[in-house]
């Protein structure tokens, strides 16, 4: 099965970890895969599953050393032994990273769930999924200036 979080509310990561959680809680092995993030959120101190991050010093641009740390985090994915595989930020990285085609061809995999989050829609993927749930913001303190909170916003 194919689940996607996403939209411009908060919560998608929270839900999808939410998830993972349970699905650990049944005997089921976890993969977290986030892509777009600084490797400062507090639940990555908290889950209790394998987590696959892109090194602290790594930018977030389009160059050759992203690319690579992308298809690394890709190909562990895909021969994964994992039952539920969560791809935090994912849909975020299509096309700039990473192509529909070769994106749909990873989340195909068989016998696995397949947890996706971002803020836009890849119609690719939208096509296959089995859920998928639209988080708008109607109201956040950043609104009012308010910086992200550690423990709250990440």
């Amino acid at each position: 099965m194919i689940q996607i979080y996403y939209g411009y509310g908060k919560g998608k990561t929270t839900a999808a970890l939410g998830a993972g959680l349970r699905a650990y809680g049944a005997g089921k092995r976890v993969v977290l895969v986030q892509f777009l993030k600084d490797n400062q959120s507090g639940e990555l101190k908290a889950v209790p599953f394998d987590v696959f991050n892109a090194p602290d010093n790594l930018p977030f641009h389009p160059d050759k050393e992203y690319h690579q740390w992308v298809d690394s985090a890709l190909d562990a994915v895909s021969h994964s032994d994992a039952d539920v595989i969560i791809l935090d930020e994912f849909l975020d990285v299509i096309p700039q990273f990473v192509s529909p085609e070769k994106a749909v061809k990873l989340v195909n995999l068989p016998d696995k769930e397949i947890i996706m989050t971002g803020h836009k829609t890849v119609e690719e993927l939208f096509s296959l999924a089995d859920y998928i749930t639209y988080f708008e913001k109607i109201k956040h303190p950043y609104d009012n200036g308010v910086k992200a909170r550690l423990g709250f916003e990440y």
